[in-house]
């Protein structure tokens, strides 16, 4: 007789649950994520915003200050008295005698004194800091001319000799002289005016910019 031995029934492992993630993790680290890339954006913009300003205030300065026109800085009255003699002649071979005239020209006209806009110069020096390069001043024209004769006195054969052409006459009174020493006389007070102008441009555009300005030796 044969003896069987039983055997117990094989046993299977049941595989254990995988851990999870908690929720309250996760949405900590998505936040953290959310969060670094807002601030690195943030801090990118910033910083372009920091650095475009920056180039955006100077193009802004240069422009306002550069202009193509001429710039009027000072209107200086000039008026005075002037005589002016002319006379008839014979072919242009010689004076007719007694055709003399002599015509005293009052003048008054408003002197406009300035620069030319298209020859200032602008370099920045430093954080809201500009240097401004005045050209040399000049004579402008002139405006509101009035002209009178004073006192005329003629010859005898005065009404053969043309009317003088008294516009003609104050031109010629507007020498390089008389312009140079009429500018000089106002050098001081353009330089007050050209500082006082581009003051104002710029602190409409910036109150904090600072210019420093140079002035050509005339």
């Amino acid at each position: 007789m044969t003896a069987t031995t039983a055997r117990a029934p094989a046993t299977t492992r049941s595989p254990r649950p995988a851990r999870r993630t908690p929720i309250w993790a996760k949405a900590l680290l998505v936040g953290a994520l959310f969060l670094l890339v807002v601030g690195a954006g943030f801090a990118g913009v910033s910083v372009g915003k920091f650095l475009g300003a920056g180039e955006q205030r100077s193009v802004q300065v240069t422009k306002a200050l550069t202009t193509e026109e001429q710039v009027i800085l000072v209107t200086s009255g000039i008026t005075g008295l002037e005589t002016k003699r002319d006379n008839q002649d014979f072919f242009g071979w010689f004076d007719i005698p007694f055709s003399d005239r002599e015509m005293f020209i009052q003048y008054d006209f408003d002197a406009k004194f300035g620069i030319e806009g298209q020859d200032v110069r602008i370099e920045p020096t430093g954080d809201k800091q500009y240097t401004v390069s005045i050209p040399d001043f000049v004579f402008l024209g002139y405006e509101n001319p009035e002209f009178s004769v004073a006192t005329e006195s003629n010859g005898i054969l005065s009404w053969t000799t043309p009317q003088i052409d008294t516009i003609a006459a104050v031109e010629e009174i507007l020498t390089e002289e008389v312009i140079s020493e009429h500018l000089e006389g106002v050098r001081p007070l353009l330089e007050v005016q050209a500082t006082t102008f581009y003051e104002r441009i710029v602190s409409s555009i910036d109150p904090d910019v600072v210019l420093t300005f140079e002035f050509a030796a005339n």
